[in-house]
């Protein structure tokens, strides 16, 4: 099984993307305080609702520059920059196109366009990291934390989160199966709607260990229709781990081929005549 390259150490594409937001974050914190200082010129009309917008624009810098400080510690941050970045950048066109603000324009077009790059570093990053065959990069990103969140060996698992969910996306790839939709529908569920059960409005894949526990805990205690959601996660965990070579040694597993009583034994095929098959009649 080849395992894809850098996927512990960062990739030039996190690099120029932790640079990049570093200095975007740095940017959109400019265009805050220009705004506030001055609203009449290079933003809309000084009203509450202005003021909420400069109040917005300064949070999604804040996360930017924090998510640019560490994009794999701070990926929550990121998450929520890129969203308020969304955010602004259509209010601010929208609200500059209706008083005619050149301006403000200009600023939420730049804002769409550097989001833009982001994400697209962002996902080149991701697809440079784990180069995933099936998964989409954002369902390969919950994959890895559910398998952290389901193998729990108190420190002492045979392989990383990442090796499991590398080892899944490789046999869904070669798999064939009118299954392998419902398997990323319900990837998509539990990144996006499984957190709600807990009250927390962000990935599932941007939690902490403990609240991402709470959350699979809440499906598999609830049960009904979410019980094939909960099996599912449970299945792609133990087929990615206890399938791996190297769990199978730590638990005392030692292939055939491997074991005493099996060398030098000639274990090539046997071949036996098909009986059911009759052997052709002779001509009269």
């Amino acid at each position: 099984m080849d395992y894809p390259v850098r996927v512990y150490g960062p990739n030039v594409y996190e690099r120029v993307l932790a640079r990049y937001l570093a200095g975007l974050g740095l940017a959109l914190l400019a265009w805050t305080v220009a705004a506030a200082i001055s609203p009449g010129t290079l933003a809309v009309a000084s009203t509450p609702a202005a003021g909420l917008l400069v109040g917005l624009t300064g949070a999604a810098a804040l996360a930017i520059v924090l998510a640019g400080a560490g994009l794999r510690q701070n990926r929550a941050a990121l998450d929520v920059g890129l969203a308020l970045l969304l955010a602004v950048a259509i209010a601010w066109t929208a609200a500059a196109i209706v008083e005619s603000r050149a301006v403000a324009i200009v600023a939420g077009a730049l804002m769409l366009v550097a989001l833009a790059l982001a994400w697209g570093l962002r996902r080149a990053a991701l697809r440079a990291r784990y180069r995933p065959r099936f998964l989409s990069p954002r369902q390969f990103e919950t994959l890895v934390q559910v398998a952290d969140t389901m193998i729990e060996g108190d420190g002492r698992e045979a392989i990383d989160p990442v090796d499991i969910a590398v080892r899944v996306d490789h046999l869904l790839a070669e798999t064939r199966s009118p299954a392998l939709p419902q398997i990323k529908l319900v990837l998509f569920l539990v990144e996006w709607v499984l957190p709600l059960l807990v009250a927390r409005p962000l990935p599932f894949s941007t939690l902490g260990s403990n609240v991402r526990r709470s959350a699979v805990e809440r499906v598999i205690g609830i049960g009904g229709p979410l019980r094939p959601v909960a099996r599912t996660l449970k299945v792609l965990s133990c087929v990615g781990y206890y399938g791996n070579p190297k769990t199978m040694r730590q638990l005392g597993y030692l292939p055939y081929d491997e074991r005493e009583r099996s060398i030098g034994i000639d274990q090539t095929p046997a071949h036996y005549p098909d009986p059911f098959l009759k052997p052709p009649t002779a001509a009269p």
